[in-house]
C-alpha cells in the first residue's frame, strides 16, 4: 500500500503553485499527511557577501522576506477551504531552489514532492527544464508534476 505522511510542496506563489498545492491538499487529506509548503529565495551572489555591512543588511532583508512570505503563504492557503483539515508547515530557504528542495526532502524524509510546472508556452522545455526537472532527476522520493489545467 502506498502511504504518504510528508508531502513537500515548493511554491513561487504563482497559479502553477496554487494548482500543485490544491492537488497536494487532496492527497494529504485522503492520506492524513502533513504538507511542507516551501519557498526558496535565490541566494545573493558572493560579491555581495564581502562586507560586514552587506551581511547585516542581508539579515534584515531575509527577516523581511520571511515576514512577507508568511503573508503570501497564508493567502495561498486561504484559497482552499479544505486546507483547514490538513496540517501545513511553512518554510523559507535561501539558495538554489532545486538544491534546497532536495536537501529538505531528504532531511524530513518526505514521501512525495508535489510541484507545479509551466506548460502553456512554446518555452515549456526551458521552464520545465529548470527546477522541476532537476527535482525529478535527483529526488529520493516520488514526484508529482501538476500542470495548469487546459480548460478552467
Amino acid at each position: 500500500m502506498f502511504n504518504l505522511d510528508r508531502i513537500v510542496v515548493p511554491t513561487d506563489f504563482s497559479d502553477y503553485s496554487d494548482y500543485a498545492l490544491k492537488r497536494a491538499l487532496d492527497l494529504a487529506e485522503a492520506c492524513e499527511a502533513k504538507i511542507y509548503l516551501t519557498y526558496v529565495a535565490p541566494d545573493a551572489p558572493d560579491i555581495f557577501k564581502l562586507s560586514k555591512y552587506v551581511v547585516e543588511g542581508q539579515e534584515k532583508i531575509k527577516a523581511e522576506l520571511e515576514k512577507r512570505c508568511e503573508e503570501y503563504f497564508q493567502k495561498q492557503i486561504a484559497m482552499f477551504p479544505h486546507s483547514e483539515k490538513v496540517e501545513i508547515e511553512t518554510n523559507v530557504f535561501t539558495g538554489s531552489p532545486y538544491k534546497e528542495i532536495l536537501d529538505f526532502q531528504k532531511k524530513i524524509k518526505a514521501d512525495m514532492v508535489v510541484i507545479g510546472t509551466h506548460g502553456e508556452t512554446p518555452f515549456e522545455g526551458f521552464f520545465f527544464g529548470s527546477t522541476s526537472q532537476k527535482i525529478i532527476r535527483h529526488s529520493i522520493c516520488s514526484v508529482m508534476i501538476v500542470r495548469k489545467p487546459m480548460y478552467t
